[in-house]
């Protein structure tokens, strides 16, 4: 029942005629979110069942820019939107302005039918935990409804079950989750054979269209991407300022959501900053010391 409601709510802030135009036109919106490294480039890759994104092994991220490439699957024309490093905490210096944030958002506008959080088998760390809080800090917290796990390295299963693997996993982290995100998951090989690869986009396709029908057709959206909906007169460079300020306006900052993210800089920024509190933290234990000795 609650579900349905959703999908009503979100038909009505849609609205009515690009709801039923959603439906007629057959499309799908998926967005690739995640921490880089996990293998984006390469799942919409096998999505797209082509080499469109740039993917590589590489020690630094290879994607710098959103990307966009389309498919047709079954009835659907797919499109994939590929992403940067948009959701660390360091996003904040490598984005300062919010224009790839705001390119983002303009390229999946009016909004995605589901976000594909990325990760690798058997390698959740921290920073994937990161990134998943930067999804829901850009998008925001109801993105979860429209979230699927995509793990890489579906070879390392052995051909055991993912379903057992995530319920078996000691890391309470990666179940909590897969669970926030209504147990939606699935593996890929990124480097299996065509055959087994098409297998694996129709079960990841399999879990975007039963999202589909529990949204009624319409895809998620939030303030910013009605905004966008409203620019379509405006040039391509006023749109993404108008978004970016938006962005900007309502995000609050990388501290606030991760207060020790920034903690290892403050040794080459403020160096001072440590003197000041290790003399805090001796005054404090010679008081502490003084009183039990009272």
């Amino acid at each position: 029942m609650g579900g349905r409601k959703v999908a009503r709510d979100e038909e009505n802030a849609y609205g009515f005629q690009e709801f039923r135009s959603a439906l007629q036109e057959r499309r799908l919106r998926l967005l690739l979110a995640g921490r880089s490294g996990t293998g984006k480039s390469a799942t919409g890759n096998s999505i797209l069942q082509r080499k469109h994104f740039l993917s590589r092994l590489a020690t630094t991220a290879v994607t710098r820019a959103c990307a966009t490439g389309s498919c047709c699957w079954a009835s659907w024309d797919v499109e994939v939107l590929d992403t940067p490093d948009l959701f660390s905490p360091e996003v904040a210096q490598a984005d300062p302005g919010f224009k790839e944030r705001g390119r983002c958002y303009l390229l999946s506008a009016p909004g995605p039918h589901a976000v594909l959080l990325v990760t690798q088998l058997g390698r959740f760390t921290a920073q994937d935990l990161q990134a998943w809080r930067g999804v829901k800090a850009l998008f925001g917290a109801g993105i979860a409804a429209r979230a699927v796990v995509v793990f890489t390295r579906r070879e390392d299963l052995d051909g055991g079950s993912l379903q057992q693997y995530v319920r078996d996993t000691d890391n309470r982290a990666l179940r909590e989750l897969v669970a926030e995100c209504g147990g939606r998951c699935c593996a890929f090989d990124n480097r299996a054979a065509d055959g087994e690869r098409e297998a694996q986009v129709r079960e990841l396709m399999g879990l975007v269209e039963e999202l589909v029908r529990d949204h009624g057709g319409a895809p998620y959206t939030n303030d910013v991407y009605r905004l966008a909906q409203t620019l379509g007169g405006l040039s391509p460079e006023e749109r993404l300022r108008r978004v970016a300020e938006r962005l900007a306006a309502r995000a609050p900052s990388w501290s606030e959501r991760w207060p020790l993210a920034g903690l290892w800089r403050w040794p080459k920024a403020a160096p001072e900053t440590w003197c000041k509190l290790g003399l805090v933290a001796l005054l404090g234990a010679l008081f502490l010391l003084y009183l039990l000795c009272r």
